[in-house]
């Protein structure tokens, strides 16, 4: 007789996913060269017992259970790069040290998000053991690039495992996050007419003409409002003009990038079109404004040597807690005597791939705080570590069941 899921759940050895997890941590993997992780993940996968493990062009690990037929399909997905370390002498430990101290694994990425890749990985070994009351299928994708290009990674794993349900591994405190705000990064070009600048008037002075609208911009932009997600903000990160070096030459170009944080339903015609306007209401004013918008697009490289071309534009998601998701992970969370709170995650995810632009249900959970990710000595506790694992058998278990 098989054991039950309460079983597997009380037998769940601690010591194994707190080594996994400081393994995982001392294993440096910045975006785009993750391939020692990934073959070490791999090979993991396949010693756990998988019924099917492989790798994608991309370099995506992903590994399949599978249960009774007939039932729904359950995907695990989290990432297996990180921000650099730039600081490391001021760390307490070494970033990559997976050091254990004061109930904690300390190091880059031990939060973003090697804790949940570990948890969930161990989940889908051990929910193996109670296959019997299962039905359908559970995937594990270990991913790659999602620091420089949100869900790029995910449209590969969409291909061959098309899922009814998605668990994103991010840090929410053991909280069901439902929902976030989507991203784009818009790119504004201001064209001028260069000149000497003993004869300003001869020209037309790109930066100012740029200074001009960014400013008219902030007074005329309207974010739109959702009543949990908040607001879809607009925010200036970066400005170049060119030439740069000229000390007495006018600018006849500058370029301004803008954050635009997206709310539910905001598409990429509806962005553009709303900087357009502006830019046009602006040039109302001043005839010499002449600018266009565009939504950032750059590539990206896989340590496989697959380069794709990738646009900067991750659309919001959110699903109401009556979504049978999120009605089921609660459910399963709170059989293990977890008590979650439903709540939106504050920074970007590949939900915003499975949920904002496939429409999957979606969820992210997974252990520590958001605020403690691409910190100096980031680190997750690891009484959250192992509710974590906990809760993901728990998710799975109650949708699969």
């Amino acid at each position: 007789m098989r054991e039950t899921f309460q079983d597997i759940v009380r037998q769940l050895s601690p010591a194994i996913i707190i080594e996994l997890c400081s393994k995982f941590v001392g294993i440096p993997s910045i975006s785009g060269r993750e391939e020692k992780i990934a073959y070490f993940l791999s090979d993991l996968l396949k010693m756990l017992g998988y019924d099917e493990v492989f790798m994608d062009e991309m370099g995506n690990v992903i590994g399949r259970q599978t249960f009774s037929l007939g039932g729904k399909r359950l995907l695990f997905e989290a990432q297996m790069d990180h921000v650099d370390t730039r600081d490391s002498i001021e760390w307490s430990f070494y970033p990559y040290g997976g050091v254990i101290s004061n109930g904690c694994i300390y190091g880059r990425g031990a939060v973003d998000a090697k804790a949940s890749l570990a948890a969930m990985i161990i989940a889908g070994s051990e929910l193996k053991k109670c296959s019997d009351s299962l039905r359908g299928e559970l995937v594990v994708a270990c991913v790659v690039n999602q620091e420089v290009a949100e869900g790029v990674a995910s449209s590969k794993v969409y291909e061959f495992f098309k899922p009814d349900g998605v668990v994103i591994g991010e840090a929410s405190n053991l909280n069901i996050k439902r929902g976030q705000r989507g991203r784009a990064e818009l790119i504004i070009k201001a064209q001028g007419k260069s000149a000497h600048t003993s004869f300003p008037l001869s020209g037309v002075n790109a930066a100012e003409k740029m200074i001009f609208l960014i400013t008219f911009i902030k007074q005329h932009f309207l974010p739109p409002r959702h009543y949990l997600l908040g607001d879809g903000i607009l925010v200036l990160t970066d400005l170049a003009t060119s030439p740069s070096l000229g000390t007495s030459v006018l600018p006849d170009r500058c370029v301004a990038t803008f954050d635009r944080r997206l709310l539910v339903g905001e598409t990429e015609g509806k962005v553009i079109e709303e900087i357009s306007r502006l830019i046009s209401l602006a040039r109302d004013i001043d005839p010499d404004v002449q600018a266009d918008v565009t939504i950032a697009e750059d590539y990206v490289e896989c340590f496989t040597g697959k380069r794709l071309k990738v646009k900067h534009f991750a659309p919001g998601w959110f699903f109401e807690e009556g979504e049978e998701l999120v009605k089921r992970a609660v459910i399963g969370l709170c059989s293990i005597g977890m008590e979650p709170s439903l709540s939106e995650s504050g920074f970007g995810t590949n939900g915003s791939y499975y949920g904002g632009i496939k429409g999957i249900p979606t969820i992210s959970f997974g252990p520590s705080k958001e605020d403690l990710a691409h910190t100096k000595d980031e680190h997750v506790n690891i009484n959250q570590l192992i509710k974590a694992t906990q809760g993901y058998m728990a998710i799975a278990a109650s949708f699969l069941a």
